[in-house]
């Protein structure tokens, strides 16, 4: 009789430790998943900021690597790191040559040139410009 009594304890435990480790898995998985994921962005904004951006992403066997326009600069961060490094890339960028005047953003070249202009449309818009790209 003590012999059933300890094999089912021992069972029981068995199955909450493997319950245990399906439920850290999933959580560790979520996690990682969610630090992938790139930043929200203003659709209409960024869509418009895209050509002026050196930054973009091209496909290749093993993931993503970052290029950059007219160069032949590449990154290869790994994959769970490609979106928030391309971000970060793009906050260095956008903190060097855009400047929000009014209600525009107003965007320049290595020479201080104005070389385009975004009108808001929508103080979000406008928030997230200052947000994104760290600006005051």
């Amino acid at each position: 009789m003590k012999e059933n009594e300890d094999k089912s304890k021992n069972f029981k435990l068995s199955n909450l430790f493997i319950i245990g480790l399906t439920i850290l898995f999933f959580v560790l998985g979520f996690n990682a998943l969610q630090d992938a994921q790139p930043e929200h962005k203003s659709k209409r904004i960024y869509k418009e900021l895209k050509e002026y951006i050196p930054y973009y992403l091209e496909k290749r066997v093993g993931g993503f690597q970052i290029m950059m326009k007219g160069s032949k600069e590449k990154e290869k961060p790994p994959i769970t790191e490609v979106f928030s490094r391309l971000d970060q890339l793009e906050k260095g960028w956008g903190k060097e040559f855009l400047k929000i005047v009014d209600n525009d953003l107003i965007i320049m070249d290595k020479n201080g040139t104005q070389i385009g202009k975004i009108p808001f449309h929508l103080p979000e818009e406008k928030q997230w410009v200052k947000t994104f790209f760290e600006m005051k």
